[in-house]
């Protein structure tokens, strides 16, 4: 393949280049290195330069990470204009499809959707249809999908390889509505459909000898879906419909079907990085397998159970400082600390996303934090009134003798409610926890994508607020156990939960290639 520039040269300033790296319909592209040595890929843009400057310009402060960054639109000494982007080194979604001729297995397939489907759902957002979706255009770094050539225009191919008549998209992967010249959201939903075909049969559901007669398969010819796995048949039937109103109504919402179908939550965009045969090597990582009901909570027990021994053990040390280690005591604190801890840790395992403020979730934890209050009474020695026992005639509830406990009851509960001394207690013990549940949180401390796994300002936060609402609990001891459990869950929870260690910041490097 003969390229305008060789090594070493400078056509544009600022930059040299190093090698060729791939030819389209309208340029070449470049690997190149900056003045201050930093790797991007340039693009010499060539024909058609009003259309695809234009579309350029329209996406180069998009920032997604999923999408192929575009740095800069340049003009060199002669008058050409270059396209500064990133570099990825490593092999393309096509390239990967060729080495799986018969499909790739299902998860890495749901893998590689997330990350186009999120690609494609931001440029949509931003009022820009990508227009050439194809696996020569979907990389990948690190681990993380990428999508290029977003804005750009291309050269229909008959075949998948080589270009042949002048138009907009790839003739594989062109929605039958192109032919009218409709280019809305939904011709990027057929692309995705065809992609995600292709990624699971290893072939496009539409081939021929000429370009006309793919196109023509497109306007006519419903899909083969024998070959397809049948939890995929109803989105690529959908996906994949002639008229483009029964199709999905966005990208996310196929790409939410897609993710149940692996019961995945649907923003998982990292898949496995295969070998670089190019000569600089990504690191391979490897694909994780979708986790099925069974395992989470395989998982979840065995947190539990961690989550049980570590507060076992703060309970220890809690009561060895501030009690002398007496046995009962620890006990209350051990049970407490437990009942935070799993509080937040069971709905942690299924609340896999990261979600900075949710009212339902503050909902569902001040109702778990209640549920704590009940035991913490119930640790206390505390009986609670039945229809039975308590309740005169009239309708007057008259505590038993047993309930009345005055002798260790803080002087403002018996201020407030003078003539009975177990209700006040029950709300205070049910608002000092349901309103740390609810005031806090707390599942931030059990996501997997929190920056640390262990922060010591969120103990700070659960410290401060544990011991603002203090007063509504009736005595020291209650006060003091109460106080050192919502701690022990602070720390517990960070150390036992799953943790997903940032990738480091570094310089992306991106290889663009063409079909």
């Amino acid at each position: 393949m003969k390229f305008t520039y060789s090594s070493g040269q400078r056509p544009l300033e600022g930059f040299t280049i190093k090698r060729g790296i791939g030819r389209g319909g309208f340029g070449e592209v470049y690997l190149g290195l900056s003045d201050g040595g930093k790797e991007v890929a340039l693009k010499l843009v060539r024909g058609n330069q009003e259309v695809e400057l234009r579309g350029i310009s329209q996406c180069l402060n998009l920032k997604h990470l999923n999408l192929v960054h575009l740095y800069d639109l340049r003009t060199d000494s002669q008058g050409d204009h270059w396209v500064v982007m990133e570099y990825v080194a490593g092999d393309s979604l096509g390239a990967i499809i060729g080495k799986h001729p018969d499909g790739l297995a299902q998860e890495l397939a749901v893998q590689w959707f997330q990350g186009l489907a999120d690609a494609v759902h931001y440029l949509h957002g931003h009022g820009i249809v990508h227009r050439d979706l194809k696996p020569a255009n979907i990389f990948i770094e690190n681990g993380i999908v990428k999508v290029g050539d977003y804005g750009l225009c291309k050269f229909i191919g008959g075949s998948q390889g080589a270009g042949q008549t002048q138009s907009v998209g790839t003739v594989h992967y062109m929605a039958p509505e192109i032919s009218t010249g409709n280019y809305n959201r939904q011709v990027d939903i057929y692309a995705a459909g065809v992609i995600l075909y292709e990624m699971l049969t290893g072939k496009v559901p539409f081939d021929g000898e000429t370009a006309g007669e793919i196109l023509m398969k497109h306007l006519t010819t419903p899909p083969d879906l024998s070959k397809v796995p049948s939890a995929f048949v109803p989105i690529l039937d959908r996906a994949l419909c002639k008229n483009p109103a029964h199709r999905f109504a966005s990208i996310a919402d196929m790409g939410k079907q897609v993710a149940a179908v692996l019961h995945k939550p649907p923003l998982t965009t990292t898949v496995a990085a295969p070998p670089v045969k190019s000569g600089l090597e990504a690191p391979h990582e490897e694909v994780a397998p979708p986790k099925t009901t069974s395992r989470r909570l395989a998982e979840t027990g065995a947190v539990l159970l961690l989550a049980a021994f570590m507060c076992a053990l703060l309970a220890f040390v809690g009561t060895t400082v501030l009690d002398g280690g007496a046995l009962p005591p620890l006990e209350k604190y051990f049970v407490l600390a437990v009942a935070c801890s799993w509080a937040v840790l069971i709905p942690g395992q299924w609340w896999q996303q990261h979600v900075d403020d949710s009212w339902y979730r503050r909902l569902v934890s001040m109702g778990l934090g209640l549920g704590i209050g009940v035991i913490a009474l119930w640790l206390e020695g505390y009986s609670f009134p039945t229809s039975v026992t308590g309740w005169t005639e009239a309708g007057v509830f008259q505590p038993a003798p047993d309930l009345d406990k005055s002798t260790s009851r803080h002087p403002f509960f018996g201020a407030l409610y003078p003539d009975n001394h177990s209700l006040p207690v029950l709300a205070g013990f049910l608002g000092y926890f349901g309103l740390l549940f609810l005031a806090l949180r707390w599942w931030r401390l059990a996501e997997p994508q929190r920056v640390q796994r262990f922060r010591a300002a969120a103990v700070f936060a659960v410290a401060f607020w544990a011991y603002m609402l203090l007063f509504l609990l009736p005595g020291t001891l209650e006060r003091q156990t109460g106080f050192v459990a919502l701690l022990s869950a602070a720390v517990v929870i960070q150390l036992v939960s799953r943790w997903e260690e940032p990738a480091p910041a570094r310089g992306k490097r991106y290889r663009l290639r063409y079909a």
